[in-house]
């Protein structure tokens, strides 16, 4: 297959583009909602936005969780917002009707007024729920595939790494203005390591660079030079436990489809979501799993140093992207190869 770049500029910047991939794509895929330890206790819940559908998290009373459109049956206004507790029970903020926490309708102010309610067609509209990681994922349609069936072979990819295992010590955003496309094919992107991370990570041995597509997937690892491990001025401390040599030896980065991103190294395991905001518009939304007592300052500046580069990488084509002159050129046959398969899929999903 020929490495090319496959999507027209306005992709990066048309209110179109923008809403087509709201509907068909985001409407129609797996999200990372929130760390399970977030939702930990009956009546804790959290919020999302699924392209253009509002889901909710929630722990029930006996324990277990569910995701329900975030929307009253009634007239359709949002239930929850952010996160919280709701022990007693969901109760809509318009007309007070009240829900339990297994969706179903509990009570209805002045029953007298609606004779033919019928309840059960009146319940919480269900969404997916799955969870793998430690994390917490959600799909707006209830019948998806199962997020273990998505992901595929995609968790035997990442290496020795058991994410649930670890604890999530931060959790933070960061601004950025670009496409989230840009964010994501920079990330997949094996070429631009030797020059625009030239620093932060030149203790890697990008010519021993390797990746593998995972379906729509992308796992990848690469050794530290000379097969030492060598800290990275910024990195944190205390090495996951549970992690193999070639691991600890090294770092990963990996991509569920389409915008779940993920990177490793022998202190950290990290979640970073490319969220987009608008056709110009977006925000990293980064969760770190470490050992308890980890150097969480040192991590957090050494993960910024990278991101923060590649944001401002991603913002430079974002400001060049309308030009009349802008163009993509001839692209780099193994280390941009992602890139092409990352749009083929895109493509795909947008009927293309």
């Amino acid at each position: 297959m020929e490495t090319t770049y496959l999507l027209p500029p306005d992709a990066y910047y048309s209110d179109e583009w923008f809403e087509r991939e709201q509907r068909l794509l985001f409407g129609d895929t797996w999200h990372l909602a929130c760390s399970a330890h977030e939702v930990a206790e009956p009546g804790d819940y959290t919020t999302i936005v699924a392209g253009h559908d509002p889901l909710v998290v929630v722990r029930g009373l006996d324990g277990r969780l569910a995701a329900f459109h975030d929307l009253c049956p009634h007239r359709g206004i949002q239930l929850l917002d952010g996160s919280g507790n709701t022990r007693a029970g969901i109760s809509c903020p318009y007309h007070a009707w009240n829900f339990s926490l297994d969706g179903e309708l509990r009570n209805v102010p002045q029953p007298e007024q609606f004779p033919d309610l019928d309840h059960q067609a009146c319940a919480l509209p269900p969404a997916a729920l799955g969870e793998w990681g430690g994390n917490v994922f959600v799909h707006p349609d209830p019948s998806a595939t199962p997020l273990e069936e998505w992901m595929g072979a995609f968790p035997t990819g990442i290496g020795s790494f058991r994410p649930e295992e670890l604890t999530q010590v931060l959790h933070f955003q960061l601004p950025a203005a670009t496409n989230w496309k840009f964010f994501v094919e920079n990330h997949v992107d094996v070429y631009h390591l030797w020059y625009l991370h030239s620093r932060t990570l030149s203790d890697f041995d990008h010519n021993r660079f390797e990746w593998d597509q995972v379906g729509r997937h992308w796992v990848s690892h690469e050794p530290s030079k000379a097969g030492l491990r060598t800290r990275r001025p910024a990195a944190g401390s205390g090495a996951v436990s549970h992690i193999d040599e070639r691991d600890r030896d090294g770092i990963g980065a990996h991509a569920l489809f389409p915008n779940i991103l993920m990177a490793s190294e022998a202190e950290y395991f990290i979640t970073y979501v490319a969220v987009p905001l608008g056709p110009e518009r977006m925000e990293v939304d980064v969760r770190v799993r470490a050992e308890p007592g980890a150097d969480l300052d040192a991590i957090q500046k050494g993960i910024e140093a990278f991101v923060v580069e590649d944001i401002a990488a991603c913002e430079g084509i974002q400001r060049a992207v309308r030009s009349s002159r802008y163009r993509v050129g001839p692209m780099a046959q193994e280390h941009e190869r992602p890139i092409t398969n990352f749009q083929r899929h895109l493509l795909e999903v947008l009927g293309e």
